[in-house]
């Protein structure tokens, strides 16, 4: 029989993480003693149950769409989830998914950045109103589903996200965020002894090592963002001195004859400036993909870092005695290797992150040579201009071909600080030890196992 919503909801702690891990077809086959408490449901009810057993039924399924597209891809995502407990009341869920194996691997926190919790609630409510108008103009399940697929994804592009990636790339950063502020700790238990003492002290390392280039990431990803708005701040300089020149040629042209020297220059200073709005779009594009892989880099982090201090979390509650020592070994196994591959994601994200920061800066640095010599060659014009005695022919256009030289000036001094500050955020960060401390840890519990 079906659980009936009552109109109830609990909420989880602050410190507690819970897990649980599916087949591809997303049948339960381990689950941790929180899961089994928020859940308010017995353990031999869930272990070999789908996963829907605990589906809200507010939950739009073009949620569920979007979650099962994106790990059906082979690729981790998260999301906003409203369940329903076995005893009829709700609680919200901030659940991430990795594939695993040929499975899945899900760790869910307490949501904690109230703002957006309280924006997807009001999105879903809005989009389980479309799916259930489809299904009651005779629409089957799947079709509701793609319906409210499509009406998140509109809403999220209302709010600017090109896409659910964007918008869960900047959700779970901000949730680890807010998960700290609120007070979440992983805690300490010096009198354990054995392989668990060592599970959870190395795990905790990692988990602070993790957590401190999540930190990093996100200094490095604000220069980014400064990058691009210098970058684009640039081209609008040139975009005006282009005017600036066009008002000022207009007068030179007029006066071809006493003094060719300013009008035969003018078109190519024109052409200079567009060669080199060509060359800062060029930096653009990449300084953009830049922030979409610093974005992603930063996600991979922190869903690691939700695994590391479940790997923490799940051995003090082994110590203290709340789980099951008959399936501890297996759990462990299972955390350790989704660590593992989350920590191998990373450390290929951070080699393309310090290959294309390498690229991103020799473009720079040639942009920076050419904005460099069309100041010098506008300069030598502006001087033309005077020598020749066309100043006061160009009384309207000067003032404007000054300033955007002032401008431009002060855009490529900007530029220049704000590349180098880029630049030094080529983040260094030792994988591969992590991975053999965790290859270690692997090995101990297979030979207790």
């Amino acid at each position: 029989m079906a659980t009936v919503p009552n109109g109830k909801f609990h909420e989880v702690d602050v410190n507690d993480l819970f897990f649980s891990t599916t087949d591809s077809k997303g049948v339960i086959e381990q689950a941790n003693h929180v899961f089994v408490d928020i859940a308010r449901t017995p353990r031999e009810n869930l272990i070999g149950a789908p996963h829907n057993v605990i589906r809200h039924p507010d939950m739009p399924g073009g949620a569920f769409r979007i979650v099962w597209e994106t790990i059906g891809a082979r690729e981790p995502v998260s999301a906003y989830v409203l369940n329903l407990a076995g005893d009829g009341s709700a609680y919200w869920a901030f659940a991430t998914i990795t594939p695993l194996d040929k499975g899945y691997i899900s760790v869910r926190a307490r949501p904690c950045d109230g703002k957006t919790v309280k924006l997807v609630a009001e999105i879903y409510a809005r989009v389980r109103e479309v799916e259930r108008k489809v299904m009651a103009e005779g629409g089957s399940p799947a079709r509701a589903a793609r319906a409210g697929q499509d009406a998140i994804l509109n809403e999220l592009r209302a709010l600017g996200y090109d896409s659910y990636a964007a918008f869960m790339h900047d959700c779970v950063p901000a949730e680890l965020s807010a998960r700290s502020k609120a007070g979440a700790t992983i805690p300490a238990r010096e009198n354990a002894d054995g392989f668990q003492r060592v599970l959870l002290h190395t795990a905790t390392d990692i988990e602070g090592r993790i957590a401190k280039l999540a930190g990093e990431l996100g200094s490095a990803d604000e220069l980014a963002v400064d990058l691009d708005q210098r970058v684009s701040a640039t081209l609008d300089s040139l975009g005006a001195l282009e005017q600036a020149i066009h008002a000022a040629r207009a007068v030179s042209d007029a006066h071809e004859d006493d003094a060719p020297v300013v009008a035969n220059a003018a078109p190519a200073l024109e052409e200079q400036c567009r060669k080199v709005a060509d060359t800062m779009r060029g930096v653009l594009g990449h300084v953009d993909l830049m922030c979409v892989l610093r974005h992603k880099l930063r996600f991979s982090t922190c869903l690691a870092q939700m695994q590391a201090e479940t790997v923490c979390r799940f051995a003090v509650a082994t110590i203290d005695g709340k789980e099951d020592a008959a399936t501890t070994a297996s759990a462990n196994d299972t955390l350790v290797r989704s660590l593992t591959g989350s920590v191998e994601a990373m450390r290929t994200s951070l080699t393309l992150d310090r290959e294309k920061v390498g690229e991103l800066t020799e473009e720079i640095e040639k942009a920076e040579a050419a904005l460099r010599l069309t100041g010098m060659i506008l300069g030598r014009w502006r001087t033309l201009i005077e020598k020749f005695g066309l100043a006061d022919q160009m009384a309207d256009a000067l003032p404007l071909l000054d300033r955007s030289l002032d401008k431009l000036s002060d855009n490529l001094s900007g530029l220049h600080g704000s590349a180098e500050r880029f630049n030094s955020t080529v983040v260094a960060f030792d994988a591969d030890a992590l991975e053999q401390r965790l290859n270690e840890i692997g090995s101990q519990n297979a030979a207790i196992a």
